[in-house]
């Protein structure tokens, strides 16, 4: 039986010095079997309720080190025919640092008003996602911009007045 239950784990490699981030199922062989065999050994592993949350943080946790970080990936197809792009180099960063990165990604995914609510099919939320009357404080800052915005988007169009030109 296929466990449902992800997992976002980094590994490490002592001969190549690589950092690698990955993604599988809860009681998969993958970690134990492929990974070893090849000289990895486990850093550390964080459980998620989906293997599309954990597919989700890899990804970030790769958008963070390519982008943000600009680290390139350090191994070769040669070298490691399956994930060889979720290398990174030990020296350029610690596979400490990559956790971190793992446990951002996680907590901000966790908190994001989206988890679990609808499928991403679009960037716009479905109606009943929309800010309705009541959900925040009714003197918050970012309440009454978000109603001041909605009343100038909402208002009917004005009167245009001609320039005067003289």
């Amino acid at each position: 039986m296929t466990s449902h239950i992800g997992v976002t784990y980094v590994l490490v490699h002592a001969e190549f010095e690589s950092v690698k981030v990955g993604v599988t199922t809860y009681g998969s062989r993958r970690l134990r079997d492929l990974w070893r065999r090849q000289g990895w050994t486990s850093y550390k592993q964080l459980r998620l309720a989906s293997k599309p949350l954990a597919e989700t943080v890899e990804q970030g946790v790769l958008f963070q080190l390519r982008h943000r970080l600009a680290l390139p990936a350090h191994l070769t197809h040669d070298l490691m025919p399956e994930g060889w792009t979720e290398t990174v180099s030990a020296c350029l960063i610690e596979a400490d640092a990559v956790w971190n990165l793992v446990c951002l990604e996680a907590g901000a995914l966790q908190l994001s008003p989206t988890v679990g609510a609808f499928k991403p099919v679009s960037h716009r939320p479905p109606k009943q996602y929309l800010r309705t009357k009541g959900d925040t404080p009714k003197y918050h800052p970012i309440a009454r911009l978000l109603a001041s915005e909605e009343r100038r988007v909402t208002r009917s169009p004005a009167k245009r007045i001609r320039p005067n030109v003289d």
